[in-house]
């Protein structure tokens, strides 16, 4: 089992607590303290994490995280709609692809920029 602790968040790549962590995503400006705030009437927080308007938040147990996604997806939040749902390290990693790719798609866009003009001057 592969672990990452980041900002108080046990990432685990095994089974442990999977089900429970939840992903919220379309964030405000907001501290990882002001999202576990408004977390917690779902149940105990083992920790918060934000990163990229995207916040997750650990919660000790599957039913709390259940609870949380059920009353939080769609809510309004700061003038923004919470969108929210399981998250696991797989949708981190699938984030950081993405990223990547379309870091790369971007690096190709340039050095084609770059090349047309080179060929026009």
């Amino acid at each position: 089992m592969i672990r990452n602790d980041i900002a108080g968040i046990e990432l685990t790549s095994g089974p442990t607590g999977l089900r429970s962590r939840i992903i919220v995503r379309n964030l405000p400006d907001c501290t990882r303290h002001e999202l576990a705030y408004l977390c917690i009437p779902f149940g105990r927080i083992l920790g918060s994490l934000i990163v990229n308007k995207q916040g997750f938040i650990q919660f000790s147990s599957e039913s709390e995280a259940t609870r949380a996604i059920n009353a939080l997806d769609k809510l309004v939040f700061r003038s923004k709609i919470l969108h929210v749902s399981n998250a696991s390290f797989r949708s981190i990693e699938r984030n950081q692809e993405r990223m990547q790719i379309l870091s790369d798609e971007n690096e190709d866009v340039q050095e084609s920029e770059n090349e047309y003009y080179e060929e026009e001057f």
